[in-house]
């Protein structure tokens, strides 16, 4: 195989990215095709005894994070989050930030989130997906990027602030749309995950027991399941658009169940022409 193919998903949250992705990575690996499961968070372990990108991958992570919650408090106590990545990783920070109950986020954090998000993907983008594409590998991301700077943006939206500082959200806005829609970013293979919010807040729910960071407007000091249901219900609108914008495929999910779900997801990704034409020239190289 010569030049790999690039896979990617958008859907809520909940909803049941990650399961198709890793179906469809055993699929292909049945095939002989050779796969690898890419997302910052991967790269974030598996580059981290590198000084690059590793290390630039694991601070921006932490920033998003330090951004997101700047000037927030929990119990009336200031939230302070580590300045190292191996700190905020051994703490389980991410986790804990999910259950926590905060108050007094500054607008200003997330919207800086957003763009040290994009900042992130400019770097794992050609460093990561990019080589993985030229040594001929499939490269299925679970989560397309414009999801998570898509959320920052939502929850700055949802902080009150001023008419200047909204205009700047809307810029920004279009700017992340514009951007991640380029032939640097865009995958082979878009597939949008689309269905009930109701489903996937029921099936997150079975899954962990709780939503986690960046689910819900809880750092914006909204939690509960009314606060995951107006983030998602936003989300899902952009998805559809940029989808149709990108020509991308949809997989409408419902309540059938896992197993019938993950089998018309499969069905719909491997009968793209360039997919199928990548596991019938493995089979020919077999035979």
């Amino acid at each position: 195989m010569g030049q790999g193919l690039h896979i990617s998903f958008l859907g809520v949250d909940g909803i049941g990215k990650t399961s198709l992705a890793t179906h469809l990575a055993q699929l292909l690996r049945e095939h002989g095709l050779p796969v690898r499961l890419i997302s910052w968070r991967r790269a974030l372990e598996q580059n981290e005894a590198t000084p690059w990108p590793g290390h630039a991958l694991q601070q921006l992570w932490l920033e998003t994070y330090r951004l997101l919650y700047g000037g927030s408090s929990c119990n009336g106590t200031p939230v302070v989050l580590p300045r190292d990545y191996p700190h905020w990783r051994d703490g389980d920070y991410e986790d804990r930030l999910g259950r926590s109950e905060v108050s007094g986020s500054r607008h200003a954090g997330p919207t800086a989130a957003a763009l040290v998000e994009l900042a992130g993907n400019v770097v794992l983008f050609p460093e990561i997906v990019r080589p993985a594409l030229q040594r001929g590998e499939i490269v299925i991301q679970e989560t397309f990027p414009y999801k998570h700077v898509l959320k920052q943006l939502l929850i700055a939206e949802r902080i009150p602030s001023d008419p200047v500082h909204g205009e700047l959200i809307d810029h920004v806005m279009s700017f992340m749309t514009t951007m991640f829609g380029t032939a640097a970013f865009q995958p082979d293979i878009g597939v949008l995950m689309d269905g009930p919010i109701s489903l996937a807040y029921e099936w997150r729910m079975d899954e962990s027991g709780h939503v986690g960071v960046l689910e819900d407007f809880s750092a914006a000091g909204e939690r509960g399941k009314l606060s995951f249901h107006r983030l998602q219900e936003q989300t899902v609108d952009a998805f559809r658009r940029v989808a149709k914008d990108w020509n991308w495929l949809v997989h409408t999910v419902d309540d059938t169940g896992l197993a019938t779900n993950m089998s018309r997801g499969l069905e719909l990704i491997t009968a793209h022409p360039a997919l199928r034409a990548a596991m019938a020239d493995r089979h020919v190289g077999r035979d």
